[in-house]
C-alpha cells in the first residue's frame, strides 16, 4: 500500500484522492458527511459510485449544498467529449 504514501488505509485513499481532484477542505468535509450518513465503510468509493451523489441532490438535508454537489456529480459521471474525432 506504499502508493499511498506513509498513511495506509480508507481514510487515506480518501485524503489521497481528494488531493488528486484538487477538492477544497469545505467541499472534503460534505463528502465525508455524506459517507456517514449514507453508512459507506469506504468514503472514497463516493468517487466512482455516481449513485451517493444522485441520492444527496435528492435530500433535503444537502438543500444548500445542491450547487456544489450537482458540480461534482457532473465533473464526474456526465460524459464530456474529448478533443475532435475523426
Amino acid at each position: 500500500m506504499a502508493i499511498f504514501g506513509p498513511r495506509v488505509g480508507h481514510d487515506a485513499l480518501f485524503s489521497e484522492v481528494c488531493r488528486f481532484h484538487g477538492i477544497d477542505r469545505k467541499t472534503k468535509a460534505l463528502l465525508l458527511l455524506l459517507a456517514k450518513k449514507y453508512h459507506m465503510q469506504r468514503p472514497a468509493e463516493i468517487f466512482i459510485e455516481a449513485d451517493t451523489l444522485v441520492r444527496a441532490l435528492s435530500d433535503s438535508d444537502f438543500t444548500e449544498e445542491h450547487t456544489t454537489l450537482k458540480k461534482l456529480h457532473d465533473d464526474w459521471f456526465t460524459d464530456k467529449p474529448r478533443g475532435r474525432t475523426r
